[in-house]
């Protein structure tokens, strides 16, 4: 097949990728928020069991988003998985985004593969810093923008992983070449799409818990 050929391949998968990617994240941010143990994390008034509940499904999302993927390279995949720790992390903070990277990462571990513990990690770190930002924000949920732009930071990261990791090099370069740049824009626009729901989610919703107590 033709370098042309091969050129067209890959932006078919990709657009195939985004498509699918955007339309589910739409769909799945869509249901998900309307469910009230999600509302009350949003709010911050939830309990255990309501972080707990968050956690298993946006584990599951995380999970799910290594299956949406794109078989590439050397058993690597071009998928959306660091997106839903990401949010996790930036709606509830480090320990609810580590939790749920952790599922989704550990999940990939034992999918094995040349990439396998370069992504795994890249996911945890995925929660892990989106929580940090939390902290930082003291809460308050990012703007549709920054959030995209953090998430380009996490893809960017995820690869900077891989490089790191990954021997020989030859094999780690073409599996960021390849899986990369697909997952920096189908992720970002995935956060994007999720920060707006939520904020839809928050307006539409307050009145109904502005009057609760805060969480314990």
């Amino acid at each position: 097949m033709s370098a042309a050929g091969n050129s067209q391949g890959m932006l078919g998968e990709y657009l195939s990728l985004f498509a699918s990617t955007e339309i589910f994240v739409f769909v799945f941010m869509e249901i998900v928020t309307k469910i009230e143990t999600i509302q009350r994390v949003i709010f911050k008034k939830a309990e255990m069991r309501d972080y707990i509940n968050f956690i298993v499904i946006f584990g599951l999302f995380s999970i799910f988003g290594t299956y949406i993927g794109i078989p590439t390279s050397y058993g690597a995949i071009s998928n959306i998985r660091d997106l839903a720790p990401m949010v996790a992390g930036l709606v509830g903070g480090p320990y609810i985004g580590v939790a749920v990277g952790l599922i989704g990462g550990i999940h990939r571990l034992f999918l094995g593969g040349e990439s396998a513990v370069a992504c795994a990690l890249a996911t945890i770190l995925a929660g892990l810093l989106a929580g940090m930002v939390y902290r930082f924000k003291k809460g308050e949920l990012l703007g549709v923008v920054p959030a995209m732009v953090f998430a380009v930071g996490i893809e960017l990261l995820h690869g900077g992983l891989a490089l790191l990791l990954i021997r020989p090099y030859s094999v780690a370069l073409e599996i960021v070449t390849t899986a990369i740049p697909g997952m920096i824009i189908a992720v970002s626009l995935g956060v994007g799409i999720s920060i707006i729901v939520i904020h839809s989610t928050k307006e539409l919703c307050r009145a109904c818990y502005q009057n609760l107590p805060p969480e314990k």
